[in-house]
């Protein structure tokens, strides 16, 4: 049975305004942790971290996904340190952690860009994905949009409930907003009034993350490259930085890093940030019409 402190662990991260699937996670991999084990978390030895890290070894689990559970469990006991003062030290050490590579971000050519979204007709489609290519946003972000936070006139959108529930306002290029134009115009009137991305088959639904993703598996193979959602944003990224934009600028217009991400950013402000995003997009739509 699930601990009692697993349940408040996710109303405490509730309460301090996290996204819903980041909690839905930390518990998924407590809930990993704690059922095997038939212990309290206050019994919880470093040795139990160890053998927990072995068995993982031996299903042949990615470091990746190894480092992640450890990080909801280096949380959870944090909290039960920190926060609860019902355990006198954290039994997840550092030196738990696996080392491992940083791999470079996958990102797409030109070529394969243009290849892509030759195969992607559907307006609703292609707004979606350039939306990505243009403004760096993760699919789970494109899938809360909603009509209330476009602003036409600033040409611009806020996104809310990123992760760590933080908001943000993100600029749009000019190729972005006239593909979200042509898209809306074609909404039909069974789309709940204020989403953008619908269902196509149940337009009174919400197109969700995974519908998204499923799509591009579909058209990255009919374009014959490997793409994903995920290789759209760092695509982004990659193209502001050739042209010359200051990664600072690129890390605001990116968002807030993950929750296991010590880093703390530089901030600039949002008029500078803008002005970058406009000054590198031109050259990019230039090299990449779609």
């Amino acid at each position: 049975m699930e601990p009692l402190e697993v349940q408040l662990f996710c109303a405490y991260l509730r309460t301090r305004t996290y996204a819903p699937h980041t909690i839905e996670h930390y518990g998924r991999d407590l809930r990993l942790f704690f059922a095997p084990l038939q212990k309290a978390p206050r019994a919880v030895s470093w040795r139990d971290i160890e053998h927990c890290i072995q068995q993982q070894h031996q299903a042949q689990l990615a470091a990746t996904t190894i480092n992640r559970r450890l990080h909801a469990l280096k949380h959870f006991f944090d909290s039960l340190v920190m926060e609860r003062q019902t355990l006198v030290t954290n039994p997840v050490k550092p030196s738990h952690l696996l080392r491992q590579g940083r791999p470079l971000p996958k990102k797409l050519s030109q070529d394969q860009v243009r290849r892509l979204f030759t195969q992607i007709t559907n307006p609703l489609d292609h707004a979606l994905y350039l939306l990505i290519l243009r403004c760096g946003l993760r699919v789970s972000e494109v899938a809360r949009l909603r009509l209330s936070d476009l602003d036409w006139e600033q040409h611009s959108l806020r996104i809310d409930q990123g992760k760590g529930r933080k908001d943000r306002v993100v600029s749009v290029s000019a190729d972005a907003l006239a593909a979200l134009r042509t898209c809306l115009a074609v909404r039909p009137a069974a789309v709940p009034r204020e989403v953008v991305f619908w269902h196509q088959k149940r337009p009174h639904r919400a197109l969700s993350s995974k519908g998204m993703q499923k799509k591009m598996e579909r058209y990255a193979k009919a374009a014959g490259i490997k793409a994903s959602c995920h290789s759209l944003r760092h695509t982004f990224a990659s193209n502001l930085l050739e042209e010359g934009a200051e990664v600072i600028a690129i890390k605001e217009l990116l968002g807030p890093a993950s929750m296991e991400s010590s880093e703390r950013y530089a901030k600039l402000s949002n008029q500078r940030v803008k002005q970058i995003y406009q000054q590198t997009i031109r050259t990019v739509m230039a090299k990449t019409r779609v």
